[in-house]
């Protein structure tokens, strides 16, 4: 594999954790979502429906978030055998963008973006890209899954699919798992969405080690995002090494994510990226899931 090949398959890479719950959702696009009331009205459940337990998990998870509103630092992602340095740029409820270069960083090969308005994908090096606002995606809407989810993946956060606001407690559950203890959006029981997720957390830290996406309608499919190594930034935990498992009925793929010289940056302007020339070929998300998971 020539490098040039390298860096395109590093890039694609980037998109597959949107790819696989896009799949997710068309593939569960019968169910529709229904709405069961405000978040108002869900805000008003009692705490005393939840255990002590909960309320203790929660609680320290949530002293552990990140309130910076922007961060930025170096990344390393590889594959297997393959890796390409980088870097990352997140604005809290504004952007998440990775960047891959090559030459000692004098040239950028891919971008992965996300805000709360589109998801985008360039490949430099095959002049192709991807840009798409959620709601054209309507599967996606269906799932209750937006640019919070990731989010809160990259800052190793609870989210409760179809929200985007910071959960509370009354919106999990607890559970004994045989790694530990499991936080589970209360919600997520009836049905109302195709995407279902799981958090392995660490009590006596507040740390989250694990978030699990799955399907079920399509048991096949599942989205496991690992955190490995943890650094400090603005005196808060902050994962320094996590790595994104995605499997499905025609094979599997991990992504690890080296994070380094992480630090915040409460001045961060505009990064959002223009869209590409003409010398770039738009092209479907799906077809791009399918091309990385045969």
């Amino acid at each position: 594999m020539t490098r040039t090949h390298i860096f395109s398959r590093l890039t694609e890479q980037l998109a597959v954790a949107v790819c696989m719950i896009t799949l997710m959702a068309a593939c569960s696009s019968s169910r529709k979502a229904t709405k069961t009331g405000t978040d108002a009205e869900a805000g008003t459940v009692a705490l005393t429906q939840t255990d002590k337990l909960t309320t203790e998990t929660v609680t320290k998870v949530d002293a552990n978030r990140q309130t910076a509103r922007g961060i930025r630092g170096k990344a390393n992602v590889s594959i297997g055998s393959l890796s390409a340095s980088g870097s990352i740029k997140m604005k809290r409820d504004e952007i998440i963008q990775v960047s891959l270069s090559a030459l000692l960083g004098l040239m950028e090969v891919g971008r992965l973006e996300l805000t709360p308005d589109y998801l985008y994908i360039l490949d430099r090096i095959n002049h192709e890209y991807v840009r798409a606002r959620w709601e054209e995606v309507p599967q996606l809407q269906q799932a209750g899954i937006n640019f919070f989810t990731f989010q809160g993946l990259f800052w190793e956060e609870l989210f409760v699919p179809g929200k985007t606001q910071t959960p509370a407690v009354a919106d999990f559950t607890t559970q004994q798992s045989p790694l530990g203890l499991t936080l589970e959006p209360r919600d997520q029981a009836n049905g109302q969405y195709a995407m279902m997720v799981q958090f392995l957390v660490d009590v006596a830290s507040g740390i989250i080690r694990q978030a699990t996406v799955t399907s079920p309608r399509v048991p096949s499919l599942k989205l496991e995002w690992t955190y490995l190594d943890w650094t400090t930034l603005d005196g808060k935990s902050f994962p320094a090494e996590m790595v994104m498992s995605m499997a499905s009925a025609n094979g599997s793929n991990n992504v690890r994510f080296r994070l380094s010289g992480m630090q915040v940056d409460e001045q961060m302007g505009s990064i959002a990226s223009p869209m590409p020339g003409s010398n770039y070929s738009p092209m479907d998300i799906n077809r791009l899931f399918r091309r990385l998971m045969k």
